[in-house]
């Protein structure tokens, strides 16, 4: 941590850019897109709006920088999670299901950050780009793991990643919306389930044709 404040200190414009998407995720967080503002982002920071309006081109720009740099940090614990894990790609594959359903991802915060980012896919380019840059990042860390323990000829490995995906990010989504439908522990046992019937050749995705 020392460090990081020697090199913040070294660039205060850095700094002041990241305590503005800071206050903007929380703000986003606590208020939602609708109670967020550009005065509410400024105090939260500590910094004039005068000092928004220098170093982002307007609040729109810095929510997309915000989707971007949350998108980062979930990336980071994930990759953490990823190197901890032992050298063997179904613990890493395990790894990231247990990173997924534990702090600091599995944070009611987290969520309503979140569901303001997608509320936007739709309507906005710049988001929707980001949106797709996030998702394919965490694709490019699972798709070895996904073929490497898949049974040989078992599954579309593209797809089976997909499917993957799409398995943890509703298990996460409906289990942060509602606590009381399932546990944790109930999350983690079935996306680990996932992995054992993959690795026991079950069609995790459209199997390729035989030539």
């Amino acid at each position: 941590m020392a460090g990081l404040r020697t090199r913040y200190s070294r660039d205060p414009a850095r700094v002041r850019q990241r305590k503005l998407i800071e206050a903007t995720a929380w703000c986003l967080a606590h208020h939602g897109l609708g109670g967020t503002s550009v005065r509410q982002i400024c105090a939260r920071a500590g910094v004039s709006p005068g000092l928004l309006a220098h170093h982002f081109s307007g609040i729109d720009d810095l929510i997309a920088r915000t989707y971007e740099h949350v998108g980062e940090e979930v990336s980071t614990v994930l990759a953490a999670a990823l190197a901890a894990a032992p050298a063997d790609p179904e613990a890493k594959l395990r790894a990231f299901i247990d990173a997924s359903f534990r702090p600091p991802l599995l944070d009611p915060g987290l969520l309503a950050i979140w569901l303001t980012f997608w509320s936007l896919v739709r309507r906005d380019p710049r988001i929707n780009r980001i949106h797709g840059d996030v998702h394919a990042g965490y694709r490019r860390m699972l798709e070895p793991l996904v073929a490497a323990v898949a049974s040989p000829g078992g599954a579309n490995v593209r797809l089976a990643t997909l499917a993957f995906t799409a398995l943890l990010d509703g298990l996460w989504l409906e289990l942060c919306l509602d606590p009381t439908a399932f546990t944790a522990a109930e999350a983690l046992a079935i996306a680990h389930g996932w992995v054992d019937g993959l690795k026991a050749g079950a069609p995790a995705g459209p199997v390729p044709p035989a030539r």
